[in-house]
């Protein structure tokens, strides 16, 4: 894959869609633990380079109602991600760049991210929000 349209080609072929609005995907995933998890992929250009990122977001809370010391500190166990803050939402995080991804580059992080935010969601939450 060399760009995004051929990612989110990818993505729309090989999962349900809940939003599409061209550069931002949404997807909703049930998990076999009997929870779902949300996962957004947006396409992310950088005005210091010429290559197209895909960013894979995943929420799992929100940062009004957590120790973001112990947040960080539990998160930083994790593989691939990182976690971010928009506006209150809490997310698992991770880039991709597209000029020489293949389909093993994405779909790795992707699982690991949405896995990442639903054990984070389970333990620092405890419900299902997300």
């Amino acid at each position: 894959m060399a760009r995004w349209e051929d990612l989110a080609g990818y993505i729309r072929n090989t999962y349900k869609i809940k939003n599409d609005d061209g550069t931002f995907l949404e997807l909703l995933f049930r998990l076999d633990n009997h929870r779902s998890q949300v996962v957004m992929v947006s396409r992310a250009q950088m005005p210091s380079s010429s290559q197209d990122w895909a960013i894979i977001a995943s929420p799992f809370g929100s940062a009004a109602q957590v120790d973001l010391q112990i947040v960080l500190r539990e998160a930083s166990e994790y593989v691939a991600g990182g976690v971010v803050q928009y506006a209150d939402m809490l997310c698992v995080k991770h880039a991709v760049p597209l000029g020489t991804l293949d389909v093993d580059e994405f779909e790795e992080p992707f699982e690991l991210v949405m896995r990442t935010a639903d054990a984070l969601e389970a333990k620092f939450f405890g419900g299902d929000r997300f």
